[in-house]
């Protein structure tokens, strides 16, 4: 099972502290109990919880911070909306972050992350946690069905928009907010200020007037909700 949060950043929290006890309720249903038993608890037990929202630190820390660990979740950013492709996805850009599967957090690409966030080449104090002969931190549940299962279900996510032709980018939550707060940012506010001034094409329109048209027509049509979010 998938469960895409399709929300706005606005009521993002909410909404997953609305769907946490739901997950915690069916988490105990499924040992039979309300007590939670790691032998016997996995993540395919849960669905993969998958957000799309524009911006990536906040969601990820939201859904660490309230979804059960046993939820896989994985971060991402389709890089367009139904005005930008409304042909097609070809081309377009979507980013994603695999950030925990049967309860290993993981970086951008793939590898085991420390609880700090950063990549695994210091001891940790989690107790499914060892350091191999080569100083990386490993987890007892990596290499079990339940890890296998989880990242197969992900990657089938992932596939449904490269097959549609999507250019697909593995990033970190951290670097595409780092890099959206210099590019997204000043398009929509630019696109959004522009709003403001009424602009309308004339006959003699350049090809750089059609293209701040075209930029006030794509900004404008997100909600605010969006445009305040980040």
């Amino acid at each position: 099972d998938v469960i895409v949060l399709a929300v706005s950043i606005l009521s993002f929290e909410e909404t997953v502290k609305e769907l946490a006890p739901i997950l915690t309720k069916r988490l105990g249903q499924s040992t039979g109990s309300g007590a939670k038993d790691n032998a016997t608890i996995s993540s395919s037990t849960l669905p993969l919880i998958v957000d799309v929202l524009s911006v990536k630190e906040h969601p990820r820390s939201v859904l660490l911070q309230l979804l059960p660990e046993e939820c896989d979740i994985l971060c991402t950013h389709p890089m367009f909306g139904p005005d930008s492709a409304r042909d097609s996805w070809r081309g377009q850009t979507f980013v994603y972050e695999r950030t925990r599967i049967d309860k290993v957090l993981l970086g951008e690409s793939g590898e085991k992350i420390n609880k700090s966030g950063r990549l695994a080449a210091e001891k940790t104090d989690k107790e499914s946690s060892f350091v191999d002969s080569q100083g990386t931190i490993r987890d007892v549940h990596e290499n079990s069905n339940a890890h296998v299962e989880g990242m197969d279900r992900m990657e089938r996510f992932l596939s449904i928009w490269e097959e549609e032709g999507c250019q697909m980018t593995p990033l970190s939550c951290k670097d595409h907010d780092t890099y959206a707060a210099d590019s997204q940012f000043i398009t929509h506010l630019m696109g959004r200020i522009l709003g403001q001034q009424g602009l309308q094409p004339t006959p003699i329109d350049t090809r750089g007037f059609q293209s701040v048209l075209k930029l006030i027509e794509n900004t404008n049509a997100d909600s605010f909700d969006l445009f305040y979010g980040f």
